[in-house]
């Protein structure tokens, strides 16, 4: 396939544990996608691996005239993920905080954070995890800011410049990070703390946490700015190598990066903190645009990838985001998207626990290297993949479209010495063990999620994707009564397209930390009487915070969207508030129309938007008015106006698949051994109907569609099984 004069492309790649994965969109709507295994060492050499592998299956090269006619590059990296999970490569990083509190940090609050379900239940035996800067790094000095912002001892500057000087003369650290108590209602005190290190040591790197998260609830905001200086450096040189690479092959526009609170930003002004778990973000995306597509209500994302199942709910409230999420052991306050991740994915390994010699999965993964077994890396330990492949599920010379070999025969001899003669079972009764308890662990997470949110499995469409979702998504969704399951044709690098449907967006969170301790309130219904209220029931003191809350909020949203290149009327802003009843510990985020107390109207709006989601939430017994209401925090959110990527669309095709039967195989089922049809995916077209026992194969991924189910193709080639 030549290049076509005027054709312009889009790219995406997403790296996660074992795969890179590449999607190419033409300004047609065709879809262009491949995959690459992660190298861990060097992950921009990944990056530009995978592209090439795109290109090469519908033989193009990735020249300077393909990346001259390329408009968009985006990238969701695990890079801050790994660095703060493994600690590899870390920099020596020192902390400045209020006096009498430098041990907040490591103290913690939430010992279990990052523990697996095992470790959770022997808490008394686990250790804390080891701190990103260690207690000899830690210096106190004295200031203090009560929660009015007003100063009530002044920051001692002498004792910032004695202990700035010890951090890197004695400590030898390559960056200081800046945190006071209450710095995020009056930062005067973290500026200047900067201006003094910035004096003596004009090269450092500083953080200042009020910059990088200025919320209430200092421990998390501490930790996250600790973490963003810590990501920080090999981050930024990770995608400056990218983006220089990228520019000297022809491509003349900035890189962009997926955002863990949604979106996309230019790599030169990105947070590091905001890429943690950025490349699950990308699946959640596809969701929301096939949820847009295809006008559904309520969806429910399911992710298996190499080493974990992620699960992103979509009702019809949106995007939910997380309160306060956890990256390895430790617990942040960065806006983050709701994804429930569990260990299990095709690198999963199984086990047989020698106390009570019964079969176990996980949570160890075989990762990108060594891999499963039948990869023939080096790998010992039998993995679901390997499961899989002895079960015939996986045709071992069409893994990848054949790009690599899968030795059946290795991982028939692991599964048989680690699982089958230990527990005195044949090969293809452990290896279908396996993948039964695989498939009933990520099901009692689904059905674990949509329990705590209360939501009824019957009312939401699963969208199954990820290189195995395919291959198990009809084992985990049976019995849990699904309305429908959708498999995307491009399931197998779904975060990678999700991201490609991905608007800018910048979002901005902030703590004016506003009580307002008494409101008139109805004693039957208890609402907020919004009908006697006025606007002088709200102190000034609090009127002026918020709204100066929300200026500073919209400046920096506005300035942010022009410097990536959009002018006023190219992009919307967007408001919410987390707020509480008076001497609750926990609040509810609610959109609202604005987040201004400029008018009565401004405080009902907001008042009533608030009361609605508590309803929701809780019920209307659990209102108590009595407290009045506290706001705990202000979100501004600048959304790009961008044109919505359009699918190739496909004229029905008929309901016979036979054009794309490419022959059968003996697969085993639960019923034993059936000769099963096998499809070549990208010769379905739209209107075939499939009935189980079936396998549909493409490049990157194989549909495994039991004995009893029955599927339909669409008009863009994703696949709809009944629930």
């Amino acid at each position: 396939m030549e290049h076509h004069h005027g054709q312009q492309y889009r790219i995406y790649t997403d790296t996660g544990g074992t795969f890179t994965d590449c999607v190419i969109v033409t300004h047609e709507g065709r879809v262009m996608v491949g995959k690459s295994p992660t190298t861990p060492a060097d992950l921009k050499e990944c990056f530009f691996e995978s592209i090439e592998a795109t290109l090469a299956v519908v033989g193009m090269e990735g020249d300077e005239e393909f990346f001259a006619n390329t408009r968009v590059v985006g990238y969701g990296t695990t890079q801050g993920t790994n660095l703060v999970i493994t600690g590899t490569g870390a920099p020596n990083l020192g902390f400045i905080t209020t006096k009498g509190h430098e041990d907040r940090t490591l103290i913690g609050r939430f010992r279990a954070a990052g523990l697996s379900p095992e470790e959770g239940m022997h808490l008394v035996m686990a250790d804390k995890p080891e701190p990103l800067i260690p207690r000899m790094r830690i210096k106190g000095v004295a200031e203090r800011v009560d929660s009015y912002g007003e100063v009530l001892v002044p920051l001692q500057e002498d004792e910032v410049r004695n202990v700035v000087k010890d951090l890197v003369e004695k400590k030898r650290v390559e960056g200081i990070a800046v945190g006071f108590l209450w710095s995020f209602i009056n930062p005067k005190h973290e500026l200047r703390a900067r201006e003094i290190i910035r004096e003596l040591y004009p090269e450092l790197s500083v953080a200042l946490s009020h910059e990088v998260n200025p919320l209430i609830r200092e421990e998390p905001r501490f930790r996250t700015t600790h973490i963003d200086l810590y990501i920080g450096k090999a981050l930024r040189a990770l995608l400056g190598a990218i983006e220089e690479t990228l520019h000297q092959r022809g491509y003349q526009y900035p890189l962009l990066v997926l955002q863990a609170a949604g979106g996309v930003s230019r790599a030169a002004i990105v947070k590091p903190a905001n890429t943690l778990h950025s490349g699950p973000v990308g699946g959640l995306m596809g969701v929301e645009f096939l949820k847009g597509l295809y006008n559904i209500d309520n969806a429910i994302g399911s992710d298996v990838g190499g080493t974990s199942f992620d699960i992103t709910l979509l009702s019809e409230k949106g995007l939910e985001y997380l309160r306060e999420p956890i990256v390895g052991r430790f617990q942040i306050s960065n806006p983050m998207l709701e994804i429930k991740t569990i260990g299990a994915g095709g690198g999963t390994i199984a086990w047989v626990d020698p106390i009570t010699n019964t079969l176990r999965l996980g949570p160890r993964s075989a990762g990108a290297n060594p891999g499963p077994v039948s990869y023939g890396k080096g790998g010992t330990e039998p993995t679901v993949t390997d499961a899989d492949l002895v079960l015939n599920r996986i045709d071992p010379d069409y893994f990848l479209g054949g790009r690599i070999k899968l030795d059946r025969d290795k991982a028939v001899q692991a599964i048989e010495e680690k699982i089958a003669k230990p527990l005195n079972m044949d090969v293809y009764q452990a290896a279908e063990a396996i993948v039964s308890i695989v498939d009933a662990t990520m099901g009692i997470a689904l059905r674990g999620t949509l329990a705590e949110k209360g939501c009824d499995p019957a009312r939401f469409t699963l969208i199954a994707f990820g290189g195995a979702g395919p291959t198990h998504c009809a084992g985990y969704s049976e019995g849990l009564g699904f309305r429908e399951i959708i498999v995307p044709e491009l399931a197998s690098v779904f975060s990678a397209f999700g991201a490609s449907t991905a608007a800018v967006r910048h979002r901005y969170e902030q703590s004016p930390f506003v009580v307002i301790p008494q409101l008139p309130y109805d004693q039957v219904s208890l609402e907020f009487d919004k009908e006697h209220l006025t606007l002088d029931m709200f102190p000034e003191w609090a009127r002026k915070r918020l709204n100066a809350t929300a200026s500073t909020l919209e400046q920096a949203a506005k300035e942010d969207m022009y410097a990536e290149g959009f002018d006023d009327g190219e992009f919307s802003l967007r408001y919410e508030i987390a707020a509480r009843y008076g001497r609750q510990l926990w609040e509810v985020r609610v959109e609202t129309p604005g987040v201004r107390l400029e008018s009565k109207e401004n405080c009902c709006a907001m008042l009533h938007a608030f009361e609605q989601e508590y309803i929701r939430t809780y019920g209307r017994g659990a209102m108590v008015p009595t407290g009045g209401i506290e706001i705990i925090m202000v979100v501004v959110e600048a959304i790009a106006h961008q044109e919505r990527l359009k699918l190739l669309s496909y004229e029905f095709a008929g309901r016979s698949p036979e054009k794309a039967r490419k022959g059968s195989r003996s697969v085993r089922w639960k019923q034993g051994f059936l000769d099963t049809a096998v499809y070549e995916w990208n010769l379905i077209g739209n209107g075939n109907e499939i009935d189980g026992p079936a396998i549909v194969e493409s490049t990157t991924t194989t549909f495994v569609i039991p004995p009893g189910r029955k599927v339909t193709a669409d008009r863009y080639r994703n696949m709809r099984m009944t629930g």
